[in-house]
């Protein structure tokens, strides 16, 4: 448990480096390198915490079964020194890459215009010269980028500098990693608003400036950047258009978005059902989710090779997975946090995981100490926490609540373990993360655990399925991806319907105002001590002793019964959509413009004209049409404004156009 001391007081150490690096007010950052004297000093304290072992050991026996408890370890001189070694070196660790450094000539972020001057009238333009040093992603109409930056002309003075800048674009073009651009715009430092430090946020990704206003030009050079990583990309970029035309929106979206990591086209008002719900972290990549996923990946290697050799077929495919969806920060952060859950799991290990997750989490923030300001790392850490140390002790309470209940045949068979396992570990997760999502964004869903709950059982088979069609169709195999996502549709319309309904109901989300850093101590406090005390047991008595028959054994196969209802959903949704010899005629809600979808009596499509929001478009198209249904038979557009054409053009991307 040493390694785990040492991380929670090296990242203790980055949260005080931070206060007192913002009370003195320094200005420049200490040399990087300075956080390595501390750490180089551990080898000091290991002795003397072995020395001091040595001297007061004492040949005592303690027999348990005599009722006697051995003592504990105690803290020793070398210990504490350790720890104090640790909490240096985070504090110097942050001290030589605080939020803001001190900025050269050299430095892109040192020409940047104040954010409240970005906007003026006479704010001067300036030119970079570099390549898109990220993967492209489109939401609606705009398109947002990194730039690499190699040259920065200003008042027509060219100077070598280095850094990143993020800029929106349109849609017209489309561009691609490694991809060498010119850039004119507006140069500004990112501004920091009300409730939220949004320079903050681009400086944990390492950018420090932002464009605006930006006009981009086409360079022609060879490709730049990361050759690795552009053939990650490309990969990626060729699952998104696949899963763009296979289904239609906004199921694509939310299937971009858990399979991909690619959750920038999901409208915002689904977006915003999904965080009122609490369920928000189903349509990203998440360590809870992918842990979940990786469950039942481990049960069904067991079965084929082995409990122990399963657990490394089990992380070597989702260290597969995290490669193929591009390898970015949160996906990789997702990846080794689910890792950690499967050992634990595969291992009966959780002190081992424990201190794993601390290891990891440590080693995160040693790469870059802004990450422990990251939200996205904090909920992945709190929720593989909860796995590891809450999942256990509520899944064997659910067993006892079943067996006082006499209904123990449902936790026999695979379907039956399955189930039971996954609503525990999604109501694990919810406890442990529930604090943090009160305390960043100041609600609270009470429905959270009713739609997990309800949603929970579709994920596997968007995961699972939905991974394999997206490989089929990067392979090459589009039809046989697109039988294979019938079952994903069936179960993202399920999630979707579930999270609008949940959402639509009186008081499902409760602002919280004052919920500070004392409460959530207090909360995370709370939870140490019930899991400690452990007083389910007198709950359990009581539901004992309102035990009822034994009509479980009567239940139809739970096997049987889900394969049942989802061919018959299917069945029911193809028999449904099939031409019924009447004229139909949609009036489309796409906003600004106008959009009119036509199906004749044959059944033939016709599209006239579409607004110009492509995410609006797609979305009443997808609503409107079968889910299998990707051809248009005739697009007909009444004038070339934009309003009228814009989305009209993004079309052939989503669909087959016959006329």
């Amino acid at each position: 448990m040493a390694l785990l001391y040492g991380s929670l007081a090296y990242m203790a150490g980055i949260l005080i480096g931070r206060a007192v690096f913002d009370w003195l007010g320094v200005r420049c950052p200490l040399p990087e390198w300075l956080w390595l004297v501390p750490l180089g000093l551990l080898p000091l304290g290991l002795f003397l915490h072995r020395c001091h072992r040595a001297r007061s050991a004492v040949a005592m026996r303690w027999p348990t079964s005599a009722g006697f408890e051995p003592p504990g370890p105690s803290a020793t001189p070398g210990m504490i020194l350790m720890l104090a070694l640790c909490a240096v070196a985070g504090a110097l660790r942050y001290a030589g890459h605080p939020f803001t450094p001190c900025w050269t000539p050299a430095d892109l972020a040192y020409y940047n215009l104040p954010a409240d001057r970005a906007f003026e009238r006479n704010a001067p333009q300036v030119t970079l010269l570099g390549f898109v040093d990220s993967y492209p992603l489109v939401a609606d109409v705009k398109q947002r980028l990194v730039i690499h930056v190699d040259t920065l002309e200003v008042d027509g003075m060219q100077h070598a500098v280095t850094g990143r800048v993020r800029l929106n674009t349109g849609i017209r073009e489309r561009y691609r990693y490694g991809q060498p651009v010119r850039v004119t715009g507006r140069l500004a430092t990112p501004p920091d608003f009300d409730s939220f430090s949004f320079r903050e946020y681009l400086a944990r990704k390492g950018v420090h400036s932002v464009l605006y206003g930006a006009v981009i030009e086409m360079v022609e050079a060879p490709p730049q950047g990361n050759p690795l990583l552009a053939a990650l990309y490309a990969v990626r970029a060729r699952g998104e258009r696949f899963l763009n035309r296979a289904l239609p929106e906004p199921y694509a979206a939310l299937a971009n978005g858990m399979l991909l990591g690619i959750e920038s086209g999901i409208p915002d008002e689904l977006y915003d059902q999904f965080n009122a719900t609490g369920s928000s972290h189903v349509i990203v990549i998440s360590g809870s989710n992918v842990a979940l996923i990786a469950g039942v990946i481990l049960a069904l290697m067991a079965r084929i090779v082995g409990g122990r050799r399963a657990i490394w077929f089990t992380v070597a495919g989702i260290a597969g997975y995290a490669l193929l969806v591009g390898g970015d920060a949160a996906v990789m952060r997702a990846g080794v946090m689910g890792s950690l859950a499967v050992v634990a799991t595969g291992m009966n290990r959780r002190s081992t995981a424990l201190v794993s997750l601390g290891a990891a989490c440590a080693l995160m923030t040693l790469l870059n100490p802004l990450a422990l300001w990251d939200v996205g790392l904090q909920l992945s850490s709190a929720a593989t926490a909860g796995l590891i140390l809450v999942a256990p002790d509520l899944i064997a309470a659910f067993r006892r609540a079943l067996s006082a209940l006499h209904l123990n045949t449902l936790t026999r068979g695979p379907v039956g373990s399955f189930f039971e396992e996954s609503l525990m570990v999604t109501l694990a997760a919810n406890l442990t993360t529930m604090p943090l999502v009160v305390y960043y964004f100041g609600r609270l869903s009470v429905v959270s655990l009713l739609t997990n709950l309800l949603i929970l059982p579709a994920q596997p088979p968007i995961m699972l399925a939905g991974s394999a069609g997206a490989v089929a169709g990067i392979m090459g195999l589009e039809p046989v991806g697109r039988l294979i996502l019938m079952l994903p549709w069936l179960c993202l319309a399920w999630t979707v319907h579930i999270v609008q309904w949940t959402a639509s109901l009186p008081g499902a989300s409760l602002e919280i105002a004052g919920y500070h850093t004392t409460a959530l101590v207090a909360t995370y406090l709370a939870l140490v001590v019930v899991k400690t005390q452990a007083p389910w047991r007198t709950l359990f008595e009581r539901i004992r002793r309102w035990s009822i028959a034994e009509w479980g054994r009567r239940l139809v196969n739970p096997t049987a019964a889900t394969g049942l209802a989802m061919t018959t959903a299917l069945v029911w949704t193809a028999v449904a959509s099939l031409p019924d010899g009447r004229l139909h005629l949609w009036f489309l809600d796409v906003g600004q413009g106008d959009g009119i979808f036509i199906q004749t009596p044959s059944g033939r499509q016709i599209l006239i004209d579409g607004g110009s929001s492509p995410e609006r478009l797609f979305s009443e198209l997808g609503a409107a049409m079968p889910f299998w249904d990707r051809t248009l038979d005739l697009l007909v557009l009444t004038h070339p404004d934009s309003d009228h054409m814009v989305a009209q053009t993004e079309a052939p991307t989503r669909y087959q156009i016959n006329f």
